[in-house]
Formats: C-alpha cells, structure tokens, sequence
C-alpha cells in the first residue's frame, strides 16, 4: 500500500498551530475552572458530582497536549487525544442544539472577553471543531513518532 505524501514543513506548521491553540485555550479553561464548569453544566449531559473532575481534566489535557504538540513530544498520541475531544466537543454541541438548548459554547472566554463576543453553541462553532478535527488528522497518522531527545535508530 502507497503511503499518502504529505510534507513535512506543513505537518510541523499544523502542529505548532494547533499545539498553540489547544495551550490557549486550556490555560484558560484552567484561570477560570469554576466558569468552565458551569458552562459544562449547561450542556445536561452528565451528573453535576462529574463536572468539576471533567472540567478539570479537559483542561489539563488540553494544556498538556497542546504543549507535546508544541515541541514535538509524542505528537501523534497527543494528536489522537485531542482527536477524542473533539468528537466529544462536536457530539456535545451537536446534541445541545438538536435539542434546543442555547448556551456558551465554552470555548476562547479570555478573547470573548477582550472583545466582547459570547459565543453560543450553533453551527459557527460545530464547523470550527470539525476543521480542527480534519487539521488534526495528518499530525494523528503521519507524523513522527520519536521521542525528540532519543537519536534516530535506523
């Protein structure tokens, strides 16, 4: 089977974009946990004893894997991880909205913010997460696999 070609300089500016990204926007989750948790909350999915362990364990994932995408730290499990999220981010958005709820989505509260835009859950942010989700894919099966500091065994 003929392996896809896909270069490497956009591989690197993928991850370094989206490794940036998710940094972002955990760090923020992170300042803000109480707030994150009401906005999970407003989704109905889960119990309310769940909320603040998931708030903060998406946070810190987030941080996390932004930060191995950043410096090329196991890129494709941390690619693969945020892959999840967003299938979890794009499911949770997708059922709120087919059940009428209307809500902030949670995401970019610090730039929302700075410049005054609220950002409900709609078809706005469902596109925006599927994008990321299709970025996330080339660094999730082609990148490299190394660990930075161990040498290329050949």
């Amino acid at each position: 089977m003929a392996k896809i070609g896909f270069p490497s300089p956009l591989i690197t500016a993928l991850r370094l974009m989206l490794g940036a990204f998710f940094i972002i926007s955990g760090c923020e989750k992170l300042l803000d946990l109480k707030f994150f948790g009401l906005v999970i909350a407003e989704y109905q999915i889960l119990p309310s004893f769940f909320i603040p362990a998931i708030a903060i364990l998406f946070s810190l994932c987030e941080l996390l894997c932004g930060t191995m995408l950043l410096i090329d730290l196991f890129s494709r499990l941390s690619s693969s991880v945020m892959l999840c999220m967003m299938v979890i981010f794009i499911a949770a958005m997708i059922n709120n909205v087919m059940r009428g709820l209307e809500h902030d989505c949670g995401c970019f509260q610090f730039l929302s913010q700075l410049y005054g835009l609220k950002e409900e859950i709609g078809i706005g942010p469902i596109v925006r997460d599927i994008l990321f989700f299709i970025l996330l894919l080339p660094i999730a099966f082609l990148s490299s696999n190394r660990i930075p500091w161990e040498k290329d065994q050949k």
